[in-house]
C-alpha cells in the first residue's frame, strides 16, 4: 500500500482516507518508490524516489523533481488534473491523459466531487489524484 507524503501547506489530508499520511510543514527528503507526494504552498523538498509528485499546474516551481511522474493541477486543460465544469456545490474533476499508477495505468476519467468546507480547488485535485494512484 502507498503512503501520501503531504509537504508544506495543504488541506488534502482532510478529503484522503484509508491511506497512511505523512505531513511536513516545509521541508522534506523522500526515497519511497510507492509514495504519492502532494506539494503543497512554501513546499521546499528533495524527492529520489516516489510513485508520483503532485503540483499547482498554475503555480510552476523552480524545483520540480527529476525521474518522478509529475502530476499537474490547475485550471487548465494542459494539466493532468483539471475542473471540467463547475457549480457553488460542485466541481467535476477530470483525469486528462493516461498515468501510472499502483496498480497499473488509469486512463483519462471524470469524476463529480461535492465541495466541503473551506478547501482550495487544488486541495480537491491533489486529492482526487492520489485517490486514482493509490487505488
Amino acid at each position: 500500500m502507498g503512503t501520501v507524503v503531504i509537504i508544506g501547506e495543504s488541506r488534502a489530508a482532510e478529503l484522503i482516507f484509508g491511506k497512511p499520511t505523512i505531513t511536513a510543514r516545509d521541508f522534506a527528503a523522500v526515497d519511497c518508490e510507492n509514495a504519492v507526494v502532494i506539494m503543497g504552498k512554501n513546499a521546499r523538498c528533495e524527492i529520489r524516489s516516489a510513485l508520483s509528485v503532485i503540483v499547482d499546474g498554475d503555480e510552476p516551481s523552480a524545483e520540480l523533481p527529476r525521474r518522478v511522474q509529475l502530476i499537474t493541477c490547475g485550471v487548465s486543460p494542459k494539466n493532468t488534473v483539471s475542473v471540467t465544469s463547475r457549480t457553488p456545490e460542485r466541481l467535476t474533476l477530470s483525469l486528462n491523459r493516461s498515468i501510472r499508477t499502483e496498480s497499473g495505468v488509469c486512463e483519462p476519467l471524470e469524476q463529480p466531487v461535492d465541495i466541503s468546507g473551506n478547501i482550495s480547488e487544488y486541495d480537491l485535485m491533489a486529492a482526487f489524484a492520489v485517490n486514482i494512484l493509490l487505488k
